[in-house]
C-alpha cells in the first residue's frame, strides 16, 4: 500500500508540475496586486453623477420617438431608455433594433435630433480628459470586432480604442457615443489576463473555467494532494511502529 501511493503521488506529481506552478504562480499574482489597479481605476478620473437640476430641461420621451421616427423610419424597436451624461450635459439614450440590427443612438434633451458618434479627434480628447494625468495618445482604432480571447473581449460594439505610452502602456474602450469608459487594460492587467489563461486553462478565449480538462486537471491535483498525505499518514505509522520495536 505505501509503495502504491508513493508511486501515484510521484508519476500524477510529474504529471501534474507544470500545472500546479502555473496555479501557484497565478494564484500569487492575483493575490499580491488589488484589482481596482490590475484595472486601471487609479489612473483615471471617476464619473460625475448626474445632475438633478438637468432633469429640468430634458425633452419627453414622445420627442424621442419623434426623433428617432425621422432618424430611422417607422419599424425600429425601443429596447431601453435612459439618461447619461455626455460632456457636460444630460441626453437620452436609446437602445432598440431595426429590422432585427441592434442599435444605440443618443438624443439630445431637448428631442431635436440624433446626435452622431465620436469622431477619432473627439474620441482622443475624451480620453484625455478622462486621465488623472493627461498624456498625447499614440494611437487611435475604431473597433467593430475582435478575435476571440482579445483585451476587449465580451464587449458590445464598435468602440473607440485611444492608446497612451504612459501611464502603464494604458489602452482605453470608450463609447463611442458618449465617450464614458468601458475598459482599461494595462501591462498589469495583461500579466493578469495571461495567468488568468493558464489559471482557467482555457487558451482560446480565457473565459471558460467548466471545461473538461480543467475538471480532469483538477481532480488529478486533488489526487495528487491525497495521495501525498496518505503516503505521509503511511510513512509515519510504520515508522512509529519500528520506533515501538526497537525500543521494547
Amino acid at each position: 500500500m505505501k509503495i502504491f501511493f508513493r508511486k501515484l503521488h510521484r508519476w500524477l506529481g510529474l504529471l501534474m508540475v507544470v500545472q500546479i506552478v502555473a496555479w501557484m504562480a497565478s494564484g500569487l499574482y492575483f493575490s499580491i496586486f488589488p484589482i481596482e489597479e490590475i484595472r486601471g481605476e487609479h489612473l483615471t478620473r471617476s464619473s460625475e453623477p448626474l445632475e438633478a437640476e438637468g432633469l429640468a430641461h430634458m425633452g419627453s420621451p414622445a420627442q424621442v420617438n419623434r426623433a428617432l421616427d425621422r432618424h430611422f423610419g417607422p419599424g425600429w424597436e425601443l429596447t431601453s431608455l435612459s439618461l447619461v451624461s455626455k460632456g457636460d450635459r444630460m441626453v437620452w439614450r436609446i437602445d432598440g433594433s431595426v429590422d432585427g440590427v441592434v442599435f444605440r443612438r443618443l438624443v439630445p434633451g431637448d428631442g431635436t435630433g440624433v446626435l452622431p458618434v465620436l469622431s477619432a479627434q473627439e474620441a482622443a480628447q475624451v480620453a484625455q480628459d478622462w486621465l488623472l494625468d493627461a498624456t498625447e495618445p499614440r494611437a487611435i482604432e475604431w473597433l467593430e470586432s475582435t478575435s476571440p480571447g482579445s483585451e476587449i473581449r465580451g464587449r458590445d460594439f464598435p468602440v473607440w480604442k485611444v492608446t497612451f505610452e504612459e501611464p502603464e502602456s494604458l489602452n482605453l474602450y470608450l463609447d463611442p457615443w458618449t465617450g464614458a469608459i468601458l475598459a482599461r487594460r494595462t501591462t498589469r492587467w495583461r500579466v493578469f489576463d495571461f495567468f488568468w489563461m493558464l489559471h482557467v486553462m482555457d487558451f482560446e478565449n480565457r473565459d471558460d473555467f467548466n471545461h473538461p480538462l480543467l475538471q480532469v486537471a483538477a481532480l488529478l491535483g486533488l489526487l495528487v494532494a491525497l495521495s501525498g498525505v496518505i503516503f505521509w499518514a503511511i510513512s509515519t505509522t510504520l515508522f512509529r511502529k519500528k520506533r515501538r520495536v526497537r525500543s521494547s
